[in-house]
């Protein structure tokens, strides 16, 4: 059976609108853990206190400007045009399983079965890209057949 591509959209934008919200609840953590730190005798103490707390904000604004170019892509990929050939958004049938190409988000679970997520960029997005039904790649030491490009 077929993935549906708006239920793999559907779940690919709750995944990254949860992890979002994660962020949101990280950083209000974190102002509050500032807000509580005060200045001691033990200056140095303080000073590591309020490093650590910068850190931890810098690596959340950094992985929430992540997720938001994710959203981006993620966007593009319900606005892609289908192809005869693998693109950006294609779904692609293979006897291992179905691949969904644009975004990296791991294994998405559905009705019809597990969705590998894949970017262009990676070695098997780079690999199916330009292919069509009935062609085939080598993938770890076989053969992979693209036997599906839904439209």
């Amino acid at each position: 059976m077929t993935p549906h591509r708006q239920s793999l959209l559907a779940q690919c934008r709750q995944y990254l609108d949860n992890r979002m919200a994660e962020y949101a609840r990280e950083l209000s953590s974190l102002d509050q853990a500032a807000a509580a730190e005060t200045k001691s005798s033990a200056g140095d103490k303080y000073e590591t206190g309020r490093e650590m707390i910068a850190q931890s904000r810098a690596l959340i604004q950094r992985n929430h400007a992540a997720t938001l170019v994710h959203l981006d892509v993620l966007d593009r990929m319900a606005a892609a045009p289908l192809r005869d050939k693998v693109g950006f958004g294609s779904l692609v049938g293979t006897a291992s399983g179905w691949y969904w190409v644009g975004i990296s988000l791991g294994e998405l679970e559905t009705a019809e079965g597990m969705v590998n997520t894949v970017s262009l960029a990676s070695p098997l997005g780079s690999a199916l890209q330009g292919k069509g039904v009935g062609d085939r790649i080598a993938w770890k030491g076989s053969e992979l057949e693209i036997l599906a490009l839904p439209r």
